[in-house]
């Protein structure tokens, strides 16, 4: 196999593998984007159930679009699983930094998944042109 040809394919299973990886980070951005998506609207929901009143009655979601009727007794304070299974109890405000501290993580784990993505595009863009060019010559 003469020596351009290997070159050529070293260089085009190195893009390959290059896809690949920017394929899974944007996968994972994509969860990492949920899972903001899903904090930002707990927050929402949070400050929403803390404006109803006591035994008021509301409808409380269990997961897949089904809901139970409920009266809340004290919507004003709320446990908070802070890791391995250990409920805690806090208040409006100290849910809120909770998750406040959790979106900032998250948003920091997200920035360098996409400075990451961004790495590898480039990367990536570059061994096509010279791909192109060995494919030329």
């Amino acid at each position: 196999m003469p020596k351009q040809d290997k070159e050529l394919q070293t260089k085009y299973l190195e893009l390959q593998y290059i896809i690949q990886q920017i394929t899974q980070i944007q996968q994972q951005i994509l969860a990492i984007q949920n899972q903001l998506l899903d904090l930002r609207n707990l927050k929402e929901n949070l400050n929403k159930l803390n404006e109803i009143k006591s035994d008021k009655e509301t409808i409380i979601p269990l997961g897949y679009n089904i809901y139970t009727k409920a009266s809340l007794k004290d919507a004003k304070e709320f446990l908070v699983n802070v890791g391995s299974s250990v409920l805690v109890e806090k208040n409006i405000t100290e849910t809120n930094e909770f998750i406040d501290e959790q979106i900032k993580a998250i948003e920091e784990f997200l920035g360098n998944f996409e400075l990451e993505l961004t790495q590898l595009e480039i990367k990536g863009q570059k061994l096509q042109k010279e791909l192109s060019e060995l494919a030329q010559k």
